[in-house]
């Protein structure tokens, strides 16, 4: 068995450790220095290696052989282009490689020539190192730096190819590099010794020495990217030609052809998938391109969109004034913006805000690119929002309005109530006056009372305080004591009171709220007596299905369409001069169709003007089993 020189071995790994941390020093302070350094010290290898290969070889046992140059700095340079690759890239790359193999070409054309010279002199061990060196050395040099080109390319390939099957960084470079210099070890035996006796001893020699100073190198550049290197490596499967070959003007053009094909077609991507309208155009203003959302969104189709035929599809009342700002923002080459609307085929319309840039190449305007957004949704939001203010505005100032009114509905009974009373201190009034001045009284107070509970029943409603007590009673009886309440006031005016009670008593029991029930029908019946002067006011009910039908009519002086639209609404009695001549507080309608709705039923309302009204609402016809 042979014996192992271990002293030797542990030599080996010393230098190797050696030439690693200076490597790795000189890759680490690129950061500071530049990368000049490292291709510097590569070159020095390269040099170091010549004069090694030829001149110095330890035996490990009695037939294995290392070469220092060998085994040690070519490993080197290796695995110096592989860390080069991983924290840098393929540009940088290709430049560590084109300056390695330049060196050495150069270097091996020196040695060559240098073997012309006459090597005459009395030192023989001079004359025949000095004619080995130059004789052979040349020629392993040659195959050398042929290898140093072969595993470069080799390198990074497979290095990608078992990226991809493993994660871990010291698996990655160990596996890469024992299979590039295993390689490496056996075509570089057999072109520079394939005369040799030794052949067989020197390429074992080369696989033994060259597998484990992989093996060692392996983990100190291991840990160095670990522990100095700690970004993260993404593959990056290069081509031949990104990293060995330099792009002629005609590839240049295809490759820059190629990407601009590729960010066109990203940009349609895009564009087909954005929810907002794009287009672009050409330094005139004249529409180049729309996209999906943008015909979506206007209702043209891309054809019809073009130069300015998206126009047609503008608002007339818009369609002016936005062809003369964007003609005044091309023509100032500045960025236009502008809320129109457009006019669907269906005849739907569409509110957008259209935005648009100036794109320049080389200081020279190209055309626009902007966006059309479909704002309708927020335009229609703002239009209800103004109305909004706008009926908040106007029942202010119809609040205004009824306080003003309701000053003088409160004032005009209290003055009766207190001119009156006055009078009833005299001592000379007869019995007769004395009856009149206490009805006018009384009828001024019912007023005043009846204003102060609209007030404060308007009040409930508005406030949402408004409760309903349920009980069982009987219409005919409310409706008689509505008619008997209301027939003197209809004698007075001449008017005639007709009274339809469609049930008889014993079916007329319901179970409703009689206080708001009442109030219902006797501010319906109170009105119609008020603005009617002659003729009839009719009111009664009739039953259907589950409902039961109300109606009162009268031959008054009607409600104009206009006011028709209001006639519920509070304090719309106030805003009407035409009906100042009639007292009331312009309460009465708005209570009893809120009351109306709280039972469960709906009111309407039609008229003619100068024929009359006639007002109907529907209530359930509960009777038993109230829930």
């Amino acid at each position: 068995m042979d014996s192992i020189n271990f002293s030797q071995i542990a030599v080996l790994l010393a230098q190797g450790l050696l030439i690693s941390a200076l490597m790795l020093l000189l890759f680490w302070l690129r950061k500071v220095m530049g990368i000049g350094m490292l291709f510097a010290a590569l070159g020095l290898f390269q040099f170091m290696q010549v004069f090694l290969s030829s001149s110095l070889y330890v035996n490990i046992t009695d037939s294995i052989i290392v070469s220092p140059g060998s085994s040690l700095l070519f490993t080197a340079t290796i695995f110096s282009i592989l860390i080069i690759y991983i924290k840098e890239d393929a540009i940088v790359t290709r430049k560590v490689v084109y300056a390695v193999v330049t060196a050495n070409l150069v270097m091996i054309l020196l040695i060559y020539s240098f073997s012309f010279n006459s090597f005459d002199t009395d030192i023989a061990i001079l004359k025949n190192n000095f004619s080995n060196f130059f004789h052979t050395n040349a020629w392993i040099y040659f195959i050398g730096t042929v290898m140093l080109f072969i595993d470069s390319v080799l390198l990074i390939f497979l290095y990608e190819y078992i990226s991809g099957k493993f994660k871990n960084v010291f698996l990655r470079i160990c596996i890469t590099m024992i299979l590039i210099l295993s390689l490496d070890a056996l075509l570089f035996s057999l072109g520079a010794f394939f005369h040799s006796d030794k052949l067989k001893e020197i390429l074992i020699s080369g696989l033994i020495s060259k597998f484990v100073i992989s093996i060692y190198y392996s983990v100190i550049f291991s840990i160095y990217l670990k522990v100095f290197e700690k970004d993260v490596y993404i593959s990056k499967q290069p081509t031949f030609q990104e990293i060995f070959h330099s792009l002629t003007y005609k590839q240049k053009f295809q490759k820059s052809k190629e990407t601009a094909e590729i960010n066109e077609k990203r940009f349609q991507t895009l564009t087909d998938m954005s929810p907002v309208g794009i287009f672009v155009t050409d330094g005139n203003g004249k529409t180049e391109y729309v996209n999906p959302s943008w015909c979506k969104i206007s209702g043209l189709t891309k054809e019809n969109a073009m130069d300015d035929g998206w126009f047609d599809a503008v608002h007339p009342k818009d369609r002016i004034k936005l062809q003369k700002g964007w003609k005044n923002a091309v023509g100032k080459k500045e960025a236009s913006y502008a809320e129109y609307r457009f006019v669907k085929p269906d005849g739907s319309i569409s509110w957008v805000l259209g935005q648009a840039i100036p794109q320049y190449t080389s200081d020279k305007l190209t055309g626009y690119i902007g966006t059309t957004t479909d704002i309708t949704k927020i335009k229609l939001f703002e239009i209800e929002l103004q109305k909004t203010k706008e009926k908040a505005e106007e029942n202010e100032r119809l609040k205004t309005a009824f306080l003003n009114n309701i000053s003088h509905e409160i004032r005009t009974p209290m003055n009766g109530i207190l001119g009156f009373a006055k009078l009833l201190n005299k001592p000379s009034l007869t019995e007769d006056e004395t009856s009149s001045f206490v009805q006018m009284i009384e009828e001024s107070s019912e007023r005043l009372l009846n204003i102060i509970n609209n007030i404060i029943n308007i009040s409930e409603i508005e406030s949402k305080r408004t409760d309903i007590n349920i009980s069982e009673i009987n219409i005919n009886e409310i409706t008689e004591m509505i008619s008997e309440k209301h027939k003197k006031n209809c004698e007075e005016k001449r008017i005639h009171l007709i009274l339809n009670n469609g049930l008889n008593n014993n079916d007329s029991n319901i179970k409703t709220d009689k206080i708001k029930f009442t109030a219902i029908l006797s501010n319906l019946v109170r009105n119609a007596i008020k603005f009617t002067n002659k003729g009839t006011v009719e009111f009664g009910y009739n039953k259907n299905d589950d409902y039961l039908n109300f109606y009162v009519k009268d031959t008054g002086i009607g409600i104009s369409d206009t006011r028709l639209k209001t006639i519920f609404d509070p304090f719309s009695q106030a805003e009407i001069d035409s009906i100042n001549a009639y007292d009331g507080a312009g309460l009465g309608l708005s209570i009893s169709k809120s009351y109306i709705e709280l039972l469960g039923g709906t009111i309407h309302v039609s008229s003619i003007v100068g024929e009359g009204s006639n007002f109907t609402f529907t209530l359930p016809y509960y009777r038993s089993n109230f829930d």
